[in-house]
């Protein structure tokens, strides 16, 4: 019986007492309703439904406006009891309308894994034409005694799986397009006969939608048959050509992905070797270290890249917008932040794989570091992020203005954001999601630094830069303006359309609320590796619409289910405090606080489409990075925010939709003006000091606002079709 290695992997290293996860798929956005009304509904429906298979769950979390749920917890999900596969099947099929699935989805058995507290979790692949769906899975959790008692889906609706009798095109017909077009093209390719097969890839001419497709593998011309030099051909269901690339084999992961990273650079075509290269520590003191590099002989090139781990380092810019795969070389030096960057990913790819998480996602897949992170204009971004998987790679991006190679924290969070890719079904990382999968790679970047370098920087992250670039606190979130509790000061409310605009909804804002309860579990006397335990369970039972309602029901659950009686009553309290079930603002001014408000009305259009943000800097020092940021409340042109009494400034700011392109406004003496810079001296010259006192409204006024805008967006357009007609 196939097992899912990344999953059952890591359950057999840490002894779990519960797994139970979804992977891989693509989950569908949330509806409207509130999480009270969708929870309160759904009890309702379960109560009254016909289904003699699923009874009422305690807990069921609706995933868009037809009332689809993925997650299901309770002391049952279904009638009588589960033994065997055949019946976890069976109950999985019962609660199938449920899921938003029908009963033409077909399941596959993949795995049953049995903890050491006797409770067994089924897991099964969905399968659309007969075709494996690429990640979709649904897990049932079953209880010692044969309850069924939790299910987590991630399984995929409406798959464009026609009937193969629908198709345009056989295998045959398929083969005959491709060596159509070989002839076409005059290449002297041949068939492998026999080898057309079935598979769902997610299409890029379809935006990524999961489609069905023939695979035609055809002999690379003049490799003489040779074993491991074959060509995927991919032909859709109307017998239209879409691409080809080179694959290692027959039906191997990348051909029945249609992605590989060896179609981009074969870590096995290299020699392997070690170099010294130098690492700048944030002091400017500098270090000499051994790093993994590979050899290119012929062309006397040495690759910053690791053959066993198969990680690369590249150029952002050539990569991202040029479609360029520039390995980095090391002959001529290598940028001491690149270096070190690169030399801190290692160790935290090792930490993983010690605890059997092979490679960011589990799998081993390819990893693609690409360095000196910069925007399509060629200006330095200061940051640092999983960029998901392109190319057959897991591919992050590093910056050189910050050393992050310093931060264990940072690195390790970033890492942690490809894991949660993996359980969490490849959601976007927005609004209540993304903060708790931000949330969660804070904990994991914080364990995975105290397990490597001690408790130093414990319940912090980014100290390593130096106090003062301290990002976010586990113990005072407020200090970095985040939340304490869902709606506290600093809270980022719903916008109308989650952008780079507006932190994709508050994602890195609001990740506070759990990343809290990691330091309060800590404080009840939770070892360090009982929580790495616990939270790697709770990535695996999260779905990929998991909010923080959800999550307030879906946490205790798991930490009951792994044994930690102990930690249970902290771990609701923890929950209590962050007010995770609280969906609706009270609409209360916090004691020391007063309210600050700014109508983004004459830039309707800007502000119903997520491309703006108020920023509110301390008029001390106009630190962009002590900001505290809000945004059209969804439904209102009017942001609001909770702010402590005291001197404040402001600043719009106007960008695109992945928030890249950015221009500046501060409200001044005249009124709004267009910033030329950010640096806090341009915006304390170009700034009014504005006090909020405790108890009262401030609304910032909208003096000439509109015209500043207008010229600002406009500024943003032309920098967009600049970058086009490039």
């Amino acid at each position: 019986m196939k097992k899912l290695v990344g999953i059952s992997r890591v359950a057999a290293t840490f002894a779990l007492a519960m797994v139970l996860g979804a992977c891989g798929g693509n989950g569908a956005d949330g509806g409207s309703e509130s999480a009270s009304e969708s929870a309160s509904a759904a009890s309702d429906a379960a109560s009254q439904s016909a289904s003699a298979d699923v009874s009422a769950a305690a807990y069921y979390q609706a995933t868009n406006d037809d009332g689809f749920v993925n997650t299901l917890i309770g002391e049952r999900v279904g009638e009588g009891k589960v033994t065997n596969e055949d019946e976890a099947k069976e109950c999985l099929m019962g609660a199938m309308g449920r899921l938003g699935g029908d009963e033409t989805i077909e399941l596959v058995t993949d795995s049953a894994i049995q903890s050491e507290d006797e409770t067994i979790v089924y897991t099964f692949k969905q399968q659309a034409g007969g075709v494996l769906v690429s990640g979709s899975s649904v897990k049932l959790t079953v209880d010692k005694e044969g309850t069924p008692v939790g299910i987590v889906s991630s399984i995929v609706p409406g798959i464009n799986a026609e009937p193969i009798s629908e198709w345009a095109v056989d295998a045959a017909g398929a083969e005959k397009v491709v060596m159509d077009q070989m002839k076409a093209l005059g290449s002297m390719a041949t068939l492998v006969e026999g080898a057309t097969e079935k598979v769902i890839i997610s299409d890029p001419a379809l935006g990524g939608e999961n489609v069905c497709a023939w695979v035609v593998y055809t002999f690379q011309p003049d490799a003489e048959h040779e074993d491991g030099i074959y060509v995927a051909n991919y032909v859709n269901a109307k017998g239209e050509s879409m691409y080809s690339m080179p694959v290692s084999g027959l039906g191997d992961p990348d051909a029945e992905a249609g992605q590989s990273a060896k179609n981009r650079f074969d870590f096995d075509a290299y020699e392997p070797g070690e170099a010294s290269v130098t690492i700048r520590h944030v002091d400017g003191a500098t270090e000499d270290v051994i790093v993994p590099v590979l050899k290119d002989a012929s062309a006397g090139k040495t690759y910053l890249a690791d053959a066993k781990r198969k990680i690369l380092c590249a150029d952002v810019a050539a990569y991202c917008y040029n479609d360029e795969l520039v390995p980095t070389e090391t002959q001529n030096g290598v940028d001491p932040i690149d270096a070190y960057e690169y030399y801190t990913f290692i160790r935290v790819w090792d930490f993983f794989d010690s605890i059997g998480w092979t490679g960011p996602d589990g799998y081993g897949t390819p990893t693609l570091l690409l360095l000196n992170f910069v925007d399509p204009l060629g200006e330095p971004i200061d940051n640092a992020g999983y960029l998901c998987k392109s190319d057959g790679f897991q591919v992050f991006g590093f910056t050189r203005v910050s050393n992050y190679g310093e931060c264990v924290d940072i690195v390790g969070h970033e890492f942690a954001h490809c894991l949660t890719h993996t359980t969490m079904a490849g959601k976007e990382n927005k609004g209540d999601p993304g903060a708790i999968n931000e949330g969660f790679s804070d904990i994991m970047g914080n364990i995975v630094e105290m397990k490597l370098d001690g408790d130093a920087g414990a319940w912090t992250l980014g100290e390593g830069l130096g106090p003062d670039h301290i990002m976010r606190s586990m113990v005072s979130p407020r200090d970095y303006a985040q939340p304490a509790f869902a709606f506290d000061t600093y809270y980022a409310s719903k916008p109308p359309v989650a952008t780079g605009m507006n932190d994709k909804g508050g994602a890195h804002t609001n990740s506070s609320l759990v990343a809290v309860l990691s330091y309060k579990l800590d404080q009840a006397g939770m070892p360090i590796d009982d929580q790495g335990n616990f939270w790697t369970n709770v990535a695996l039972a999260m779905s990929p619409e998991t909010d923080y309602p959800m999550l307030a029901e879906l946490l205790p659950w798991v930490m009951e289910r792994m044994g930690y009686d102990q930690y249970v009553e902290p771990l609701k309290a923890a929950i209590d405090e962050a007010k995770l079930s609280v969906v609706e603002d009270p609409g209360t001014v916090l004691e020391g606080c007063g309210v600050v408000t700014f109508d983004f009305a004459d830039v309707k259009e800007l502000s119903d489409n997520g491309l703006v943000c108020l920023v509110l800097l301390r008029a001390s020092d106009a630190s962009i990075e002590k900001r505290a940021e809000t945004w059209p409340v969804a439904g209102t042109t009017v942001a609001k925010a909770n702010m402590p009494a005291g001197e404040y400034l402001a600043v719009v700011q106007v960008g695109d939709e992945n928030g890249t392109l950015k221009q500046f406004m501060a409200y001044g003496e005249d009124g709004w003006v267009l910033l030329d810079g950010k640096d806090p001296e341009t915006i304390k010259a170009a700034s009014k000091v504005m006090t909020v006192e405790e108890g009262k409204t401030l609304e910032i006024p909208t003096d000439g606002f509109k015209s500043v805008a207008t010229e600002a967006f406009s500024t943003v357009e032309q920098m967009l079709q600049e970058l086009a007609g490039a």
